[in-house]
């Protein structure tokens, strides 16, 4: 009896806890500590405006926060699928290559849209166009540490 309840118990404290994945929302405030001055310039949103229909199908959560003309911008998506958030980033990047060589955007806003960084991990894909180049990559790399 004792042999049993050790062996039930060794096995309860050898089987790993899943750690809950983080929400949209404690990401955005992983990557607004490292941003604060493009922070104050963004309003979130209900919609997520910054993906078209076809891959706003492919969402079960999103944080969404920009300015007006979207060159301040976060959008963290958590995908139904790993394959799901790997064709999001690639929407993210078609928007980046697009946004970089807009005419309507004066030179301090294009270097902000030209230093944005996009990416994925799991069922996660983010855009980060807050700032400057480092501020950016510190963003990402809050938001990989809270992943």
């Amino acid at each position: 009896m004792i042999c049993a309840m050790l062996l039930a118990f060794v096995f309860v404290l050898e089987t790993p806890v899943q750690a809950a994945s983080p929400s949209c929302s404690d990401l955005y405030d992983a990557v607004k500590g490292q941003c604060a001055s493009g922070a104050k310039k963004v309003s979130k949103k209900t919609s997520c405006t910054f993906l078209t229909s076809t891959y706003r199908k492919k969402v079960s959560s999103f944080y969404y926060a920009t300015d007006n003309d979207q060159v301040y911008c976060v959008c963290i998506v958590k995908a139904k699928s790993s394959s799901d958030a790997k064709k999001i980033k690639s929407q993210f990047k078609q928007i980046y290559k697009g946004k970089k060589n807009d005419s309507y955007l004066s030179s301090s806003q294009k270097k902000v849209v030209k230093a944005a960084r996009y990416g994925s991990s799991g069922k996660y894909a983010w855009y980060i166009s807050m700032g400057t180049s480092s501020q950016n990559k510190k963003a990402e790399r809050a938001l990989k540490k809270k992943l």
